[in-house]
Parts: structure tokens; C-alpha cells; sequence
């Protein structure tokens, strides 16, 4: 069952609903711009409204940065509403448009790709995890893990997966709704399938189809931050080093290694990236073969004895300046 949204209030109640239907029409999903503009129709009810003209001391008032908010949340929150004043100016209204901030400027945060032996020695250690009485971590983890490195799979999409997007003979995934409301289908290899069947035969078998796939002893499916704070804890035990939360290695660089030891592995072989990178774009569920193609320079990066089978075979599709695809 779909869960009913809070309704907007205020002047702007009618424009705020059109302007979520558009850029829904146009295959976003806008739930967290929707819940943070639905707060602002809240706030605007402190105001006096003529003529439903967006004034300068509204936006102000809402665009300013609040005690203990972080930079990020702030940022969000002033672009969701630059985003609709720049809707209600197209449809004729009057509008005062705030300005982007240059004040702050985040660090970019650089991929961390693990090496094949690093990643050889964190499955070693998800692999030992013991069993326990209470505990499905020794059979959940193992195959999780291996779905965000083997697949490239977001972390959201793994904890989302249901029964029913398993198809147990063909060996195939399907991800419903993903980034950018995108659905795609994802193989796997003769070996991940074969886990999949065997960790069905011992959880899912009895339950429902829409239940989630992986689940805890107590039945509540895993989540983000749960996943999290196990991956730090098999880190440590890997020996490899992490930089402290925001530094990396986050879960989302599986997803980073995933598509560079991918190219890296078609490069060797001697692939045209031309044709690798549309595919790889669609597999891991990319808006574009263009995020995709940041990966080409990072390939080169962590395996410098590849660039000159890069320059020769793909110069042309190393973009000169990218910007990463961190969700």
C-alpha cells in the first residue's frame, strides 16, 4: 500500500502539488523534496501573501541557515525551494529567487578502490563470521557483501530486495525503482546464484513473497546504518585502514570497485570502452553513460600499467573534468 502524503498548505498549496507532479512526470521521485518543500508551506503561514508573489523576506527568512544545521542540510533545503521559485516564475508569478552559496565549499570526496588483494582478504573475514544462536550474520553477510561488490549494487537497493525480485532459475535480480525511479535487471554469476538458492532454502522458503530477502532472526529486514556499523567491524579485521565517517571506505566504494576492476578486466582483454560503457552505464543503473564514464579515469588511476592500453584503445572517452556519482 502506497503511504498517504501530508498535503501542503497555504497560498502556494496548488503550485507546490503542480510542481511535484511535474517533475514527477518527468521520472524523479522527489519524496525528501517534496517532505522538505511541504515544511516550507508550514512556514510560509507566518506570512502575509498578496497575489501569491514569492517575496524577498519569505525566502530569506526561510533559506537562512539554522543553529546546528549542517552544511549539507542547509544546501538541500535552499536549493528544493530555488528549484520551485524558478517553476512559479515560468508559470507567471512574481518570485524572489534565492542565491546560491559559494561561501562553503565541501571537499570532494575521492572513491577509495580497493585492491583484488584487499578484497580477497574482507571476504576471507566475512566468510569466518561464527555462527549464533541469535544471529544470521554468518549466512546474511557473506551473500550481501558479495551482492555490493560482485553487482555493484547500491546498499538501499540490497537492504530493499524482496523475495519476489529473485527469479532463483535464471539467476536474475530486479531492482524496482531505484535512483532516478529506474528499474533494471541484474545477472549474476553461476556462483552468486547458487548462494542465493541456498540462502533462500534456509530463511525464505516459508515466507511471503513480499517479504524482504534479507531479514534478522527477529524478522526485520537489515538496514543501512546496521550493515554499516558490521562493515566497520570486518574492516578492522581485514587490516584495512579507514579514514573516519566521511573518509572512506564507505559501503558505496563495493559499488566504485565493482565498475573500475570491471573496466579494468575489459581493457585487459582488449575491449572497445566505446561498447563497455553503455553497458556497464545500464547494468549498475546509471542516468547516463556519462557518470559512467568517471570510472575510465579512476581505472587508470589504480591500475597505471593499463593507461597506455587506455590512451591507445579509448582516449576519447576520458572526460577532462568529472564529477563523482556518489548515490
Amino acid at each position: 500500500m502506497t503511504k498517504k502524503e501530508k498535503a501542503f498548505v497555504g497560498e502556494f498549496k496548488e503550485m507546490l502539488e503542480d510542481f511535484i507532479k511535474h517533475k514527477r512526470s518527468l521520472g524523479y521521485k522527489y519524496d525528501t523534496i517534496r517532505n522538505n518543500l511541504r515544511r516550507f508551506s508550514e512556514y510560509s503561514l507566518k506570512y502575509r501573501i498578496e497575489n501569491k508573489s514569492l517575496s524577498k523576506e519569505l525566502v530569506l527568512g526561510w533559506t537562512a541557515k539554522r543553529k546546528n544545521e549542517s552544511v549539507k542540510t542547509w544546501e538541500h533545503r535552499t536549493s528544493d525551494l530555488r528549484q520551485f521559485v524558478l517553476y512559479l516564475q515560468s508559470q507567471g508569478y512574481k518570485a524572489f529567487i534565492p542565491i546560491k552559496s559559494h561561501k562553503v565549499r565541501r571537499c570532494e570526496y575521492i572513491p577509495y578502490i580497493f585492491t583484488h588483494e584487499e578484497i580477497v582478504r574482507f571476504f576471507q573475514i566475512v566468510d569466518s563470521i561464527p555462527p549464533h544462536s541469535k544471529s544470521n550474520k554468518h549466512e546474511s553477510y557473506p551473500l550481501l557483501f558479495r551482492l555490493l561488490y560482485c553487482c555493484g549494487l547500491r546498499v538501499s537497493e540490497a537492504c530493499h530486495l524482496k523475495i519476489f525480485n529473485v527469479d532463483f532459475d535464471s539467476g536474475v535480480l530486479f531492482i524496482r525503482e531505484s535512483k532516478f525511479n529506474k528499474d533494471r535487471l541484474i545477472p549474476m554469476s553461476v556462483s552468486l546464484a547458487d548462494m542465493f538458492v541456498k540462502y533462500h532454502a534456509l530463511f525464505n522458503r516459508n515466507n511471503p513473497p513480499g517479504d524482504y530477502y534479507f531479514r534478522n532472526k527477529n524478522g526485520a529486514p537489515l538496514t543501512r546504518d546496521g550493515v554499516y556499523k558490521v562493515y566497520r567491524k570486518l574492516l578492522w579485521q581485514a587490516g584495512i585502514s579507514h579514514g573516519g565517517k566521511g573518509k572512506g571506505p564507505r559501503l558505496h566504494d563495493f559499488r566504485h570497485a565493482f565498475c573500475v576492476h570491471t573496466l579494468a578486466k575489459q581493457v585487459k582483454e582488449g575491449v572497445d570502452l566505446y561498447i563497455a560503457l553503455p553497458i556497464l552505464s545500464a547494468y549498475v543503473g546509471h542516468n547516463s553513460v556519462g557518470a559512467t564514464q568517471h570510472y575510465v579515469r579512476l581505472t587508470a588511476e589504480a591500475f597505471p600499467e593499463l593507461i597506455e592500453k587506455i590512451s591507445l584503445t579509448c582516449a576519447y572517452v576520458i572526460p577532462e573534468v568529472a564529477e563523482n556519482e556518489t548515490n
